[in-house]
């Protein structure tokens, strides 16, 4: 197995290799959950679940949806199984996407831009993939999640923008599909 992905699966391992994360996993693949209610379900105090979430949301398996309020991350696994596991089925030939991801990316994050165009298309494409078509993002939310692949959120909102993968009215924005 390459280094990058041995990273990519040890950060994952690391994240959920408590029974408790478990646990929130498994209550967030069902619901949408305040922290209240998940520390009612868990039989622990709220402290400790904004403790084991705040590991989670690190690894980028849950994101918050509202304050203290959390879900499980979808497009974060699907990036961790993608980076680690697709092997793809291009007959061995590494497609431009799995090119772009495993040169760019580190896992969840992004480690610099390209210069190409056809790559920053790839990259602009999975950014998208945070989000989900249909449904409608203040600004401070887009900013949030686009911070978890790269510090600079501006830049990679202005791509998302700029390739036409979300749009943009009066501060709230839709992923196109």
């Amino acid at each position: 197995m390459e280094p990058e992905k041995i990273e990519v699966l040890m950060t994952f391992l690391q994240a959920v290799g408590q029974r408790e994360r478990l646990q929130l996993l498994g209550i967030l693949a069902e619901q949408t959950a305040p922290v209240p209610e998940l520390a009612r379900r868990m039989g622990v105090k709220e402290t400790a679940v904004l403790k084991h979430l705040n590991r989670l949301q690190q690894a980028n398996l849950v994101t918050e949806t509202a304050p203290y309020t959390y879900q499980l991350n979808q497009s974060g696994l699907e990036q961790i199984n993608h980076a680690v596991f697709h092997r793809g089925d291009s007959g061995g030939q590494e497609t431009l996407r799995q090119r772009v991801l495993r040169h760019y990316t580190n896992g969840p994050r992004l480690k610099k831009l390209p210069e190409n165009e056809a790559e920053l298309r790839e990259i602009a494409s999975w950014l998208a993939e945070l989000f989900e078509s249909g449904v409608s993002y203040p600004e401070k939310t887009v900013n949030e999640r686009l911070s978890q692949a790269h510090p600079d959120y501006a830049e990679m909102r202005r791509l998302l923008v700029d390739w036409g993968f979300m749009t943009r009215s009066r501060g709230i924005y839709q992923k196109t599909t």
